[in-house]
């Protein structure tokens, strides 16, 4: 009984050596990857500090309150 197998093989490597960017590619995308990055600080922080100081009313009521 003979079992027909399919090879699969890799695509051939480019010769094409990879494109060097310039030094204003590269500041774009330092400062796109900073922008991300605040942008992702600020969502935690919207949800983090309303919680954060939810907690500090309650604690400052429980121990200081009664």
């Amino acid at each position: 009984m003979a079992i027909d197998v399919q090879t699969v093989g890799a695509p051939m490597p480019s010769h094409n050596p990879p494109r060097t960017l310039t030094e204003d590619e590269r500041w774009n995308a330092w400062r796109a990857k900073g922008d991300v990055h605040d942008r992702l600080v600020r969502r935690r922080m919207t949800i983090a500090l309303p919680l954060l100081g939810i907690g500090v009313a309650i604690l400052s009521y429980v121990f200081l309150g009664r």
